[in-house]
């Protein structure tokens, strides 16, 4: 090949490489936004500008790294001694030389192994590279070293594996071959190809050598402990665990991801939030975007909970049972607002941590452990949620009570070990909601008031001996039903064991309650079932439990619903209509503050704080949530929703409360909280570590017909209103 084909062809290269930089510029701008691709063509033009004048002076550039000094030959005048001089600073260089090709090796390494490929990483990397490859001599040999290495790595991984019953015999085997391997072998394998390539001594130098052991042992390593990182790089969720880190992640055996965020975007490998859908997932990268380095002052929430669920096989975009979890993004809506509320107030800030125990807090034990594991980087903190009060979550909440972590569940309510106590009655727990035995009481007196003739409840649960939250609130509504006049209740475990008596016609005997005390994500084929036996008549009365309220935050599971009966159900938090005037005003202030994040109109006002909130009855009501989820028929957002304000007191509580240096002694037992005004205008104490009383009230609402998503009433249905006495 002739000089000019060669440069034809290098120039055919570069023609390429440059279309393909323009090309990429220009989808920058187009998924990106024009900023984005603005910055991206200015970096990618001063990389090629610097490229080729790089190019231009190579030959240049490379006789000048290869050659001493000109002060070290000026300094000493040609003499004798110059020639060492200069034959120890070419020496110096070469071993430079070495120096950033192992660096660049290791730079490639970590970005494959965490996804960290960042634009500080790159130009690194671009640098060492170039460096190494103007100032190195040999750099074949270096191709044979990370090949040689590459290959004793696989003979390391396969010792280690021959050897697992033991973790000394595992040691000893990485050892042998990670250390005497790469040099006993190195030689016999490659001194032929080192003579044709080199025709130098007939193996490589004691130096390649020692990058060769370096090698093989890091390769090595990283393919013995291949259980810990590479389920999480194939399904992108890992990060590289690194002191100071918060972020971290695990895969289950279904591959999917759980653990700690507490910034987005960090790598190829590592989500930039959890879950699959995108209004929750945008609502995370706009929490996690707003987190900055935690300083001393600044307060750090751990929000605990579901954010990812198990997907049908038919559809990988919707979760098997219809739950894409619309209680969740009003909490963390709530933490937004108060996160841009510290922000606003220029004081300290508030730093969140997402912590995602996937479907049904599953691994929420785990969780907690991760947060244990980082509680020396979190500054002043506390752990928000809970999900679902199970055997698991009490666990969890325990072992970071032990930890001296406070935790504060603004919707926990069971109490299966102690009937009207907390769901877990130690210091550092703060439960904002009342019990399951209040709430059973609430019911059998709104029912004695409705029925003063007696009645007979039908309790449907399916038994769970892991739920605390349904099986307690079973036991405990048969507790309060002994107090009621003329009452009756049974359970009822299966739907096939509800009969006609539910419904509402002529039959002998005392009125029949229906009472759904299970998780809200089996409602939906308890609705069908009440359908199919009623047909076109209706249940006498239908009552849900507080589980519920997810269920009828979501518009599109009460619109495919085809139930035209009313439901009365547990709220499971304040209206609008129960916030005070300064609290409104601020709520309302930080939701106009992200109000294109969250699609708020631009007088967004809640429903029931105008003239159409007609005696407690929403038309047109729509939730933050509906509006951000509805497509098909969109809606104008007019209520915050009932789990939001929790959320955000839960957050004032713990800013009020957690002092900037804990003092000696039992933390948890020395916490406490002056007389607080929350948003809904209740006061709130904390002394020892335990909060006084519930500021959540318990709240009856219904829903008349149940498959109508724009009816609601803030208020029971007729005759379950509780009488002043």
């Amino acid at each position: 090949m002739t000089d000019g084909d060669k440069k034809a062809r290098l120039r055919s290269t570069l023609n390429l490489i440059a279309f393909l930089l323009v090309a990429a510029g220009l989808i920058t701008v187009l998924l990106g936004g024009p900023l984005v691709g603005a910055v991206t063509i200015a970096i990618v033009a001063a990389l090629a500008l610097v490229s080729w004048l790089v190019y231009r002076r190579r030959e240049a550039l490379r006789r000048q790294l290869l050659r001493g000094p000109a002060w070290v030959k000026n300094l000493v005048d040609g003499s004798a001694k110059a020639t060492t001089i200069t034959a120890k600073a070419r020496s110096l260089t070469e071993h430079s030389a070495l120096a950033a090709v192992l660096a660049l090796v290791v730079v490639v390494i970590h970005v494959a192994v965490t996804g960290r490929l960042t634009l500080g990483i790159a130009l690194v990397a671009a640098l060492l590279g170039l460096f190494g490859a103007l100032t190195s001599k040999d750099s074949m040999a270096w191709l044979i070293v990370i090949g040689l290495a590459s290959v004793l790595a696989v003979v390391t991984i396969f010792a280690a594996d021959m050897f697992r019953g033991g973790s000394d015999a595992r040691g000893l085997a990485i050892s042998v071959a990670a250390v005497v391997l790469p040099v006993v072998v190195s030689n016999p394998l490659f001194g032929g190809l080192n003579r044709r390539v080199f025709n130098k001594n007939g193996g490589l130098t004691l130096r390649h050598q020692v990058v060769l052991v370096v090698l093989t042992l890091m390769l090595g390593t990283l393919g013995v402990a291949r259980d810990a990182w590479l389920p999480g790089v194939v399904h992108g969720c890992y990060t590289l665990p690194r002191a100071g880190g918060i972020t971290m992640l695990r895969t289950d055996a279904q591959g999917r991801c759980y653990g700690l965020l507490d910034d987005s975007g960090t790598g190829v490998f590592t989500p930039d939030a959890f879950g699959i859908d995108p209004v929750t997932r945008g609502l995370e990268q706009a929490i996690l975007g707003n987190n900055r380095a935690i300083r001393e002052g600044d307060l750090t929430v751990v929000w605990l909970g579901s954010l990812s669920c198990d997907t049908a096989p038919s559809d990988a975009t919707r979760c098997a049972d219809g739950r894409d979890y619309p209680s969740e993004r009003d909490q963390l809506r709530g933490l937004l607002f108060a996160q841009t509320q510290l922000a606003a107030a220029r004081g300290h800030r508030l730093h969140v941590i997402i912590g995602d125990a996937s479907q049904d807090v599953r691994h929420i034990e785990d969780v907690a452990q991760m947060i244990v594991t980082r509680r020396h980087s979190l500054g002043r903190v506390v752990v928000i949620g809970g999900g679902d009060s199970r055997d698991s979550t009490q666990r969890a909440i325990n072992r970071l009570l032990d930890a001296g972590i406070p935790f504060i569940a603004p919707n926990l309510l069971a109490d299966l070990s102690a009937p009207g106590r907390p769901f877990v009655d130690r210091p550092g727990y703060l439960q904002l909601g009342a019990s399951n035995m209040d709430f059973a009481t609430d019911t059998a007196t709104r029912l004695a008031q409705r029925f003063p003739a007696g009645f007979r409840l039908d309790i449907y649960q399916t038994p769970d001996p892991t739920d605390h939250y349904t099986t307690s609130l079973v036991n405990d509504l048969l507790t309060a039903l002994q107090t009621a006049p003329h009452a009756t209740g049974r359970r009822v475990s299966a739907l096939g064991g509800l009969n006609e008596s539910i419904c509402d016609t002529p039959a002998a005997g005392p009125p029949t309650v229906l009472f759904f005390a299970d998780r809200w994500t089996r409602f939906a084929e308890f609705v069908q079932r009440v359908n199919d036996l009623c047909g076109h008549a209706k249940p006498r009365l239908v009552i849900a439990d507080s589980s519920v309220s997810r269920f009828m935050a979501d518009y599109q599971l009460r619109a495919v619903s085809n139930a035209n009966w009313p439901v009365d159900y547990y709220a499971s938090g304040p209206a609008c209509a129960d916030l005070a005037p300064a609290a409104y005003g601020v709520l309302t202030a930080q939701a106009q503050a992200s109000a294109r994040l969250l699609k708020l109109p631009a007088g967004f006002a809640c429903a029931d704080r105008t003239e159409d909130g007609l005696e407690g009855q929403l038309l047109r009501a729509c939730s933050i949530d509906a509006a951000a989820k509805r497509t098909s028929q969109p809606c104008i957002a007019n209520d915050l929703g009932s789990f939001l304000v929790p959320a955000y007191d839960a957050v004032v509580m713990a800013d009020k409360m957690l002092p900037v240096h804990p003092p000696a002694g039992d933390y948890l037992s020395s916490l406490t909280l002056a007389p607080l005004t929350l948003a809904t205008g209740v006061t709130t104490e904390v002394h020892g570590g335990r909060l006084q009383a519930p500021t959540i009230a318990i709240r009856m609402w219904h829903v008349d017909p149940l498959y109508d998503p724009t009816r609601i009433w803030e208020r029971p249905s007729a005759g379950l209103t509780l009488q002043d006495k």
